[in-house]
């Protein structure tokens, strides 16, 4: 009897052990699932060819960057994102959030000093507001120089922070670039507002195309872009483009201003994968860009 009752308990321990090894085996095998999963989301697949930019064409390229300073492995990460920049080739790079001189990012001029590793690139850069000793706002990069450029303040709209647009006018196009108020929707309607009465007086009988790029904090069905397209026609894909590493909303434009003149576009893509860098920790946005041809040049 004693016998009997010592191989039950024997057989009971034996298979709660499997049972356990069981569980640790599952949980572990999920946890290993997921982790691939997010790694294979972010490093370029074998099976994705890169995009070339057509010949004749200008490729634009918006991307929030997040000061450089979103990835806590790769603190100021001007070289990486320059290095994603080269990669897709761009002509053009209007870059949202970025800081001057303040002591959040080591007292750097962010936007001269991308510049600068880039490739000498040309730049402006706008200040929307002052901040940490410096100032913070939006500015462009450009391959080319520019022939004018220049920043104009937008509405701050009450509860809402201050927000600029930057131009920069090529030889052969415009370029502008903003980033509206994240928190406070209503004050979208001055802003563009503002930006369309800037492009009117500006640039509403030239015969240079005028491209927007910036973080709109809108979706593509909101009164934001209702408002834009009366005035504007958007060429970027509306694939998600926020956050970086499980995207859901698309938030990041580029778009050309209605003043008559004809372009083609040949490609549009929010970008997800690069062989230089991980756009799941570069920034809180992807980047996207667009391949322009203007007709009759």
């Amino acid at each position: 009897m004693m016998g009997s009752i010592f191989n039950i308990k024997k057989m009971m321990k034996k298979n709660i052990i499997q049972y356990i090894f069981s569980i640790a085996l599952l949980v572990f095998g999920i946890n290993a699932c997921t982790s691939d999963d997010i790694k294979d989301d972010f490093e370029v697949p074998p099976h994705i060819v890169d995009t070339q930019k057509p010949e004749g064409s200008i490729r634009l390229m918006v991307y929030n960057v997040a000061v450089f300073n979103r990835d806590p492995n790769d603190p100021l990460n001007y070289q990486t994102i320059a290095d994603m920049v080269n990669e897709k080739e761009a002509d053009v790079v209007c870059l949202n959030e970025l800081d001057s001189l303040t002591t959040r990012t080591s007292k750097d001029y962010q936007l001269e000093k991308f510049a600068s590793i880039i490739g000498n690139w040309d730049f402006k850069y706008g200040s929307a507001m002052p901040y940490s000793g410096g100032s913070y706002g939006e500015g462009i990069a450009t391959k080319k120089k520019a022939v004018k450029k220049f920043s104009v303040p937008l509405p701050k709209g009450i509860g809402a922070e201050p927000r600029v647009l930057v131009v920069m006018e090529m030889e052969d196009f415009v370029i502008a670039t903003t980033h509206l108020d994240h928190a406070v929707p209503e004050a979208h309607v001055d802003q563009v507002k503002v930006i369309n009465e800037t492009m009117a007086e500006l640039y509403g009988d030239s015969d240079k195309p005028v491209f927007l790029g910036g973080d709109l904090n809108a979706k593509p069905d909101s009164q934001t872009l209702a408002l834009f397209k009366k005035n504007w026609t958007i060429l970027s894909s509306l694939q998600p483009t926020f956050p970086s590493h499980r995207p859901t909303s698309c938030i990041d434009f580029i778009l050309q201003y209605n003043n008559g003149v004809k372009c083609e576009l040949l490609h549009a893509e929010v970008v997800k994968f690069f062989k230089s860098g991980n756009t799941a920790t570069a920034s809180d946005h992807l980047p996207t860009i667009v391949d322009i041809k203007i007709l009759g040049r």
